[in-house]
Formats: C-alpha cells, sequence, structure tokens
C-alpha cells in the first residue's frame, strides 16, 4: 500500500503543465540565493559531515568508503525528504501537492540563475574591466582565476554556460519527468555532493572518489540529450553539423565525457575553440582543444552561448512535455 503511494508521487510524465510552469517561474523571476535553499542546505551537510569524517586518519580504502555512505545517506535523504512532503501534501490537498510540485521544481532549476551569472561576467568583460570579471568569474567556476587572460575568461564563461546548460537544466528537467521532484533533488544531491567532495584532485580524490562516478553516472543520459539539444538549437542558425560534429569527435577527448559533450556541442554551435590548460588548487590541468576557430573569440560569444543554451532548453522543455502527454494523455 506504501509503495503505491510513494510511486504516486514519483511520477513526472502526470504533471507536465506543473513541471513547464516551474520552469517557466524560474526563468521569469530566478531562484532566490536564501540562507535555507535546498541546494546550500545539502552543500552545508556534506561540509559538516566531511568535517567530521576527517577526524580521523582514515586510509586511502576508509576515505573511500566513508566517502562513499557520505554521497548515498545525502543523496537517499534528500530523496526521501521530498517524497515525505510530496506525499504528505497530496494526503492533505491535490492543490497542496500541484503547489509543491512546482515550488520543488523552481528550486531545482536555474534557467535564469545561468543566464545572470554569466552576464555578470560578461558586462565588465566588454569594457575590459578585468579585475571586475574575473572576481565575477571565480563565482561560477572551480579553476584558479587569478591568471585567466582575457579571452580564457570568455572561454571560461562560454564552458559554464555548456556545462551548467546540462547539470542546472536539462538534467533536472530530464529527472523531473522521470520521476518527478522527488527524483530531480536526489540528481541535484549527486551533483552538489560532487561539487563539494568529488573533484578529483589533491586530498579529495579518494574522499570523493564515488560522488565523481556517480555524478558521471546520473549525468550519462542527460548530458547527451543535451548535446543533442545544443546541435538542434544550432540548427536554427544553419549550424546542426558543425555542432553535432563537433560533440561526436572532440566531446570524448575531454577527461570529463559527459561535460565534454555539451561543450563540444556549443563551440561548434557559436564556432569558436574552448578548451586548453586550466588550473585547479595550483595543479595545471591540459585540457584538449575543442571545436575549431572559425570565429574570434569576443565577449559578444558569451550573448551567443546564452541564446543557444536557451534555445537549447526550450527544445527540451517541449520535448518533454509532448512525450509526457502522449504517454499520460493529459496535461494536468
Amino acid at each position: 500500500m506504501w509503495m503505491a503511494q510513494v510511486l504516486s508521487v514519483w511520477t513526472g510524465i502526470d504533471l507536465a503543465a506543473w513541471i513547464l510552469l516551474a520552469a517557466v517561474v524560474d526563468l521569469l523571476t530566478n531562484d532566490p540565493l536564501w540562507y535555507y535553499h535546498p541546494v546550500r542546505l545539502i552543500g552545508r551537510l556534506s561540509m559538516k559531515l566531511e568535517q567530521i569524517i576527517r577526524r580521523h586518519p582514515w586510509r586511502r580504502l576508509g576515505l573511500r568508503v566513508t566517502g562513499a555512505l557520505l554521497t548515498i545517506f545525502i543523496v537517499l535523504l534528500a530523496l526521501v525528504f521530498v517524497t515525505a512532503v510530496l506525499w504528505a501534501a497530496k494526503d492533505i490537498s491535490m492543490w497542496l501537492f500541484w503547489l509543491m510540485v512546482v515550488l520543488w521544481t523552481y528550486w531545482g532549476l536555474a534557467i535564469r540563475g545561468l543566464t545572470d551569472a554569466a552576464l555578470l561576467v560578461y558586462r565588465p568583460l566588454v569594457t575590459n574591466q578585468a579585475e571586475e570579471a574575473r572576481q565575477w568569474l571565480q563565482y561560477i567556476v572551480s579553476r584558479d582565476t587569478k591568471h585567466l587572460t582575457h579571452d580564457d575568461m570568455i572561454r571560461a564563461t562560454i564552458e559554464t554556460v555548456a556545462g551548467n546548460t546540462c547539470d542546472a537544466v536539462i538534467g533536472p528537467l530530464f529527472y523531473v519527468f522521470l520521476g518527478g521532484p522527488a527524483w530531480l533533488w536526489a540528481y541535484k544531491a549527486v551533483n552538489t555532493v560532487d561539487s563539494m567532495i568529488g573533484q578529483h584532485s589533491g586530498h579529495l580524490d579518494d574522499f570523493g572518489w564515488f560522488a565523481g562516478h556517480l555524478d558521471e553516472l546520473a549525468n550519462y543520459i542527460p548530458a547527451r540529450l543535451s548535446g543533442l539539444a545544443i546541435s538542434v538549437a544550432a540548427s536554427m542558425e544553419g549550424r546542426f553539423r558543425q555542432a553535432y560534429g563537433t560533440m561526436r569527435t572532440d566531446g570524448r577527448r575531454h577527461p570529463m565525457p559527459n561535460t565534454g559533450i555539451s561543450e563540444a556541442a556549443m563551440a561548434g554551435a557559436i564556432g569558436v575553440s574552448l578548451g586548453g590548460p586550466n588550473v585547479y588548487e595550483r595543479v595545471v590541468a591540459l585540457r584538449p582543444t575543442l571545436g575549431t576557430t572559425e570565429r574570434p573569440i569576443h565577449p559578444t560569444a558569451i550573448i551567443h552561448a546564452i541564446a543557444v543554451s536557451w534555445r537549447a532548453i526550450l527544445v527540451t522543455a517541449i520535448t518533454f512535455g509532448v512525450v509526457a502527454v502522449m504517454v499520460s494523455g493529459r496535461w494536468l
């Protein structure tokens, strides 16, 4: 009995209209960065548990096991908590349930946030205010921004737009349509824990090993959907072949293959080359070049990338919505 009730809230195809409403709200209003935002709560919990775990001098295997347990605990906690909230809301009122669907989906998307973050870097770059651009850039990338050139900062911003088109929008949309807000937040928990402990560098390598691989698994399908969506979006400018071809040839050469797919597709879509050497915690990572330099690198390429990203998101949302209606036979 209880399993049937759980499955009744683990649905997205029956909630297409409410999910799309949440996407529109996120696009128009942006998600507020309040202290108790679920992503921030997940991040703080991850940091606190890591601090507790690291009080013990674990060896390599111990770090991998405890890192895996931390990741599994947080992901299951997010899944169970959102499921319980939706279940309770549905028992009270369907209108309350639909409201919770909209809110939890809205909190899990970052369409406007992705755009605003990129524009904060774009504006000072246009006026050659490199230091201000560098300050804003450091908030949205994990690499060291101190020695990035003007062109490097443009590339870093475009790469962030491409990568987060998947992580912040298309990935969440895929999971919310598949399993409702509960699955969306399990996915967000995987992404957040990976960003906290899953970066493969320095002392975080073993502790974040499981989180990093779980994130790769969770993003396997969304990354490929994102690359295809970016290619379709590029077709509106007659550049499908360039975007899709670059995704197929260059995406797999990236050390993070999921990220490489969307970045390579974006490189082909707007006709610039991405990649190159980056510095992470004083360690130089030599990233392969993605795409070819058909157009000179210029801050306006950031605007171009945002436009392609928005079209890709629109294509994805409409496609998911149509499939949901075809499967369920209804919008509401």
